[in-house]
């Protein structure tokens, strides 16, 4: 993937985000979507087609399970939103890339 950010946390938020989904859903498709925008942030979408969004609150605290929570805690931020016949819901995880900071000069003292 042709992202800067921590290849690691983003293929365990893909992972968490997709399994929930398959749990949850039951029957119907589940799609996942990568998309790498102009200031690098990576875009995880997860449609899938249950329009149940009641816990997704409760989720995100821990309170109801554990996989957003996770999400969050791996630098994700979380959204969601109706897919457009209303049948469905899309989850977006946005990660931003890795701010790589120059290591500063050793200065030698006088």
């Amino acid at each position: 993937m042709a992202w800067t950010g921590d290849q690691s946390a983003s293929v365990r938020v893909i992972t968490e985000v997709v399994r929930n989904a398959v749990q949850h859903v039951g029957t119907g498709t589940v799609e996942l979507t990568l998309t790498v925008d102009e200031q690098n942030e990576l875009f995880i979408d997860v449609t899938d087609p249950s329009p149940g969004h009641e816990l997704l609150g409760q989720a995100l605290t821990g309170h109801e399970g554990s996989g957003l929570w996770l999400v969050r805690h791996l630098g994700g931020e979380v959204s969601w939103f109706p897919t457009e016949s209303g049948n469905g819901k899309t989850i977006r995880i946005q990660m931003r890339p890795c701010v790589v900071r120059p290591t500063p000069p050793i200065v030698e003292a006088p």
